[in-house]
C-alpha cells in the first residue's frame, strides 16, 4: 500500500483547452500533461507507473470542489489482458479541504530496491525532483517530503533541494577537507538549426575524501551528470575524462550540467545524443570542465593530493615493515615457547640426537641419521640419498645375507600419514617413521589398495603386507626403547 498526500492546489475537472482534458482526467489518461513542452513529465508517461497495481483512488480539492475518483477494475490485470482500465469520479461541493490524497493498493514495485527507508530516502534525494539543484540558479520551486513506513510511528522529513558542503579551500588543512565550488555558471553554447539559443546551467564541486559522505555511492555517482529540470538523468564520465585527461580524476568531482534542450529517451534514464542541441551543449560542458581543471586551485589541489598520497604510501610501507618485524618476533617467541613445551627425547645413548621428540619428517630424518651414526643396533642400513622432490624420499644401502643392495624408502613422521597420500605402495621397499600414530591393523592406501600391519619379533619393527608384497617398517620411538 502506497499513500501519497500533498498540500498543493489539487486537481480540477475544468477542461484545459491547450491539453484537451481536465486535470483529473489527465491524471488517469496517458499523454495528457499540462507541463511545459520539453520538461520532464511533459509526455505524461512516467506517472502512470501506478497502473501496475491492484487499484487506486484519488481525493483532491480544488476551486471549492472535492473530486473522488477510483479505478473500476484491477489496472495491471486489465492491461496484461490488453484492455485499458476504466475509472469513475464524482464532484461535490467542499470548501474545507485542500491538496490531494492518492492511495495505491497492491503496488508491484521492485521491493528489493527499497528494502529499507534509508534506501528509499537516498533514492528520492538523488533521482527525483526532491534532489533538485535549481536553487543555485534562483529557482523558487520548493517541496519538502515526509516519508513514513508502516513499521514506523513518525515520518522522516526529506528537505527539498540539493546543496554542496560548505566551501573550504585552505589546502593547509589537508586535501580531505576541501570543497571548492565550481560555478554556478550559465553557458551560451550557440544556436541550433532553428536559431534557438542553447544554454547549459552548470555547477559542481571539487570534493576531498571527507566531503563525499552525502553521495549515496561515490564509486557510481561521482563525476559529471547531464541533467534536465535540475534533476540528474545520466552520468557521463567519458566526457569528463577527456576534459581532465585522466581516467580516475572524476572521483574528485561532482558536476551537474543542466540543459533544457536535452531530449530524454523514453524511459528518461538517458539523454539522446543524435541532436544538434546535444552537440552544442557537450562542447560547452567540456570547455567548462577543462577550464576548471586548468585553474590554479585545482592544479594545486592535485599536486597536494599527490604529495599526500606519496607520503601516506611511504608511511604505510614503513608501518607494514614494522608490523612484519613485530610479527616475525612474535612468531619466533611463539616457536621458542612451543619448543620449550615439547617433551624431551629419550635417547641418551644416541650421541648427537635432537633434544626434543620429532614433530615432522625433517626432525625424524635428523634422529634417524644420529641413530645410524651411533651404530644403533636396530638400524641395519645407511642413507644413500635423501630427496623429497621425487615421490620416494630415500635410497638406503642395506646388506641382506651379506649381499649389498640399494632400496627405496619412504620417510614419514607418523605412519598413519602414509595412508592419506595417493602414493602407490609399489614405489618403496621400506618405511621409516617416528611413531605409528592412529594407524590400524588393517588400512587402505590412498590408491585403494588394502594392507595389514604385522609386528615382528623385534620391538619397533613391523611388516606391511600388501597383496603378495611386504614392506618393512621401522618405528624409531619404539626402537629407542
Amino acid at each position: 500500500m502506497v499513500e501519497i498526500i500533498d498540500n498543493g492546489y489539487g486537481m480540477s475537472d475544468t477542461l484545459r483547452p491547450d491539453v484537451g482534458s481536465s486535470e483529473i482526467e489527465g491524471f488517469f489518461n496517458l499523454g495528457d500533461s499540462g507541463k511545459k513542452e520539453g520538461s520532464i513529465g511533459s509526455k505524461g508517461h512516467g506517472s502512470k507507473i501506478f497502473y501496475k497495481s491492484q487499484g487506486f483512488k484519488v481525493e483532491t480539492w480544488s476551486q471549492g470542489k472535492k473530486i473522488s475518483a477510483a479505478t473500476e477494475v484491477d489496472p495491471w490485470e486489465s492491461l496484461r489482458n490488453g484492455v485499458v482500465p476504466t475509472y469513475r469520479y464524482e464532484v461535490t461541493e467542499d470548501t474545507a479541504g485542500k491538496g490531494t490524497k492518492i492511495t495505491i493498493d497492491g503496488f508491484e514495485a521492485k521491493q528489493k530496491s527499497f528494502a529499507s527507508l534509508d534506501e528509499l530516502t537516498r533514492y528520492i534525494q538523488w533521482y527525483t525532483v526532491i534532489g533538485s539543484f535549481g536553487q543555485y540558479f534562483d529557482s523558487d520551486r520548493a517541496m519538502d517530503v515526509d516519508l513514513k513506513s508502516t513499521e514506523q510511528p513518525t515520518p522522516v522529513t526529506i528537505s527539498y533541494g540539493f546543496k554542496f558542503p560548505d566551501e573550504q579551500t585552505d589546502l593547509d588543512k589537508g586535501t580531505a577537507s576541501i570543497c571548492k565550488i565550481l560555478g554556478p555558471k550559465t553557458i551560451d553554447c550557440g544556436v541550433n538549426e532553428e536559431g534557438v539559443q542553447v544554454q547549459v546551467e552548470i555547477v559542481g564541486a571539487l570534493l576531498g575524501d571527507d566531503n563525499r559522505d552525502f553521495v549515496p555511492h561515490t564509486y557510481t555517482q561521482m563525476g559529471l551528470w547531464f541533467c534536465k529540470d535540475y534533476i540528474r538523468v545520466e552520468r557521463n564520465n567519458d566526457l569528463l575524462e577527456k576534459a581532465l585527461g585522466g581516467q580516475y580524476y572524476y572521483r574528485q568531482f561532482l558536476i551537474f550540467a543542466n540543459c533544457q534542450q536535452f531530449d530524454l529517451t523514453a524511459n528518461r534514464n538517458a539523454v539522446r545524443a543524435d541532436q544538434h542541441e546535444y552537440e552544442l551543449a557537450v562542447e560547452g560542458i567540456k570547455a567548462f570542465c577543462q577550464e576548471a581543471w586548468e585553474s590554479e586551485f585545482v592544479q594545486s589541489y592535485f599536486s597536494a593530493k599527490k604529495a599526500e598520497d606519496q607520503d601516506k604510501a611511504q608511511k604505510d610501507a614503513q608501518k607494514r615493515e614494522i608490523e612484519k618485524k613485530e610479527k616475525q618476533e612474535r612468531n619466533r617467541e611463539d616457536r621458542l615457547n612451543k619448543y620449550k613445551g615439547r617433551p624431551m627425547l629419550r635417547a641418551d645413548r644416541v650421541k648427537g640426537a635432537i633434544k626434543k621428540e620429532p614433530r615432522n619428517e625433517a626432525e625424524t630424518a635428523l634422529l634417524l641419521q644420529a641413530m645410524i651414526s651411533c651404530d644403533h643396533p636396530s638400524i641395519d642400513f645407511v642413507i644413500g640419498e635423501y630427496n623429497t622432490h621425487y615421490g620416494v624420499d630415500l635410497t638406503i644401502e642395506k646388506k641382506s645375507k651379506g649381499i649389498p643392495s640399494v632400496l627405496w624408502a619412504e620417510l614419514v613422521f607418523s605412519l598413519d600419514k602414509l595412508f592419506q597420500w595417493p602414493h602407490p605402495p609399489e614405489g618403496y621397499h621400506c618405511v621409516i617413521c617416528y611413531q605409528l600414530g592412529e594407524v590400524k591393523e588393517n588400512s587402505t592406501f590412498g590408491t585403494g589398495q588394502e594392507c595389514k600391519l604385522v609386528p615382528k619379533e623385534v620391538r619397533g619393527k613391523y611388516t606391511l603386507l600388501v597383496g603378495d608384497s611386504s614392506i618393512d617398517v621401522y618405528v624409531l620411538r619404539e626402537l629407542l626403547g
